[in-house]
């Protein structure tokens, strides 16, 4: 009676196997109605330049904003792509600092694709003429909706450092960025 029991069990265990097997995700990636596609982690490269109107002095007071980003981004599959930023807006600002949280970019990569992230954290530095730079926040529409987003950018002042003792004040600067769009774990 115990070798019954024993083929019965070891029958139970293959028909319980190939059921979960049957019903795995590997087996079901051709059926009519496949699981929707994960986001995955990007991480982009490049160039910025930003203008102020008008332009930064000492004294802290409105000022549009415009910024334009020229990225090469790579995704976890290994696919590179070219994408854009884009960010607009009238902030307090002055050379001692911009107030840039919250704040919105728009980040439209090559093949369609938009994501709009909400930078809700900044912390900013200043060497000399140049500006360290790190935001925090998350997409908040668009592709990746609710992963992570990370960038640091080094701004170089393309007017003298005194131009924040003039009355036209600094008006624009470049610099390089990097953004990361994913699990906050990786950030």
């Amino acid at each position: 009676m115990s070798d019954r029991r024993g083929a019965g069990t070891a029958s139970m265990a293959a028909v319980l196997t190939a059921a979960c097997l049957a019903w795995s995700p590997a087996a079901r990636a051709h059926d009519a109605h496949p699981s929707p596609p994960r986001n995955e982690s990007v991480v982009c490269a490049g160039q910025y330049r930003t203008t102020w109107a008008p332009g930064l002095t000492l004294m802290t007071r409105p000022t549009r904003i415009s910024t334009a980003e020229h990225y090469a981004c790579a995704e976890g599959s290994g696919k590179v792509s070219k994408a854009v930023g884009r960010f607009e807006g009238t902030l307090p600002a002055s050379c001692l600092g911009v107030n840039t949280s919250p704040f919105r970019e728009v980040v439209r990569f090559a093949d369609g694709r938009e994501s709009v992230i909400e930078y809700t954290s900044n912390i900013r530095a200043r060497v000399g003429a140049a500006g360290l730079i790190k935001l925090e926040g998350a997409v908040i529409k668009g592709h990746a909706k609710g992963q992570h987003a990370f960038r640091t950018a080094q701004l170089l002042h393309n007017d003298l450092p005194t131009a924040c003792l003039s009355a036209d004040g600094l008006r624009q600067g470049t610099g390089l960025a990097e953004l990361y769009i994913g699990p906050p774990e990786h950030a």
